[in-house]
């Protein structure tokens, strides 16, 4: 699939894979969930903007429907400055997140060796915290995953919707993209995830197969997922608290 380029100033070592081939059943949409528009910006575009707005001479990989490759190109040559020290590549996406994932790594430059993965479905996740995610990885030389504590009681309940038990939430945390890793780590454990039986539901889970270690930062509310309409009320939220210049991210 076709690409638009960029020349970086210097080899890119950042690499990011944005997974926006999802077909976002829940949402009920008539289009690819990436591609919602949320005042009339589709939610990838907002993923866009704030990745090649990192001051790094990065990779950008953008794992789409290959219905939408030709749109997604065209969202592109829109936010992305002539004089962006970025690449950008769109590939087309895979069956289940964790192929889409391995596609888009495979399509990064050589030279690139820390990854982030984020969903387009997470469109306010902000430059300061894909950076925190970045600076841990390097710091660390592991996985990185932002991470918010968990505040509701939690209840562990049965088929019948009986409640059996309260769970301890002291080291309970949800967590969000952007996630972080050395490529090599996070390449290792996309080679072997046939192997393991049960569908990984984020990068880190399949890092942890494989043996490797994950740490989290702080993650941020700004860094809502879309998944079902209730959502929408939240993410208006996010994007009339950015364009009033209110922060949000706490």
């Amino acid at each position: 699939m076709s690409s638009t380029e960029h020349t970086p100033h210097t080899m890119a070592s950042l690499g990011v894979v944005l997974v926006a081939a999802g077909r976002g059943e829940r949402l009920g949409a008539d289009v690819p969930k990436a591609f919602y528009e949320l005042h009339g910006r589709a939610l990838v575009e907002f993923s866009i903007a704030v990745i090649t707005s990192l001051p790094h001479a990065g990779h950008l990989v953008i794992v789409a429907p290959e219905s939408h490759a030709a749109a997604t190109l065209s969202i592109v040559d829109a936010v992305l400055p002539e004089t962006s020290s970025w690449d950008v590549s769109v590939v087309a996406g895979g069956r289940e997140r964790h192929e889409s994932v391995r596609f888009g790594l495979a399509a990064l430059g050589e030279h690139v060796d820390t990854v982030l993965v984020h969903d387009a479905a997470r469109p306010f996740a902000s430059a300061e915290l894909f950076e925190r995610v970045i600076a841990e990885v390097r710091r660390t030389g592991a996985g990185v995953i932002p991470a918010i504590a968990v505040v509701d009681t939690l209840k562990r309940v049965d088929e019948a919707g009986v409640v059996r038990e309260t769970v301890d939430r002291s080291t309970l945390v949800a967590v969000q993209t952007p996630q972080g890793f050395p490529r090599d780590v996070l390449e290792s454990a996309h080679s072997t995830a046939q192997l393991h039986g049960e569908l990984p539901t984020d990068d880190a889970e399949l890092v942890q197969r494989d043996g490797g270690t994950v740490h989290t930062v702080a993650g941020e509310l700004q860094a809502h997922k879309l998944t079902s309409p209730g959502d929408l009320p939240v993410l208006e939220h996010f994007l009339a608290a950015n364009a009033a210049g209110i922060d949000s991210r706490a």
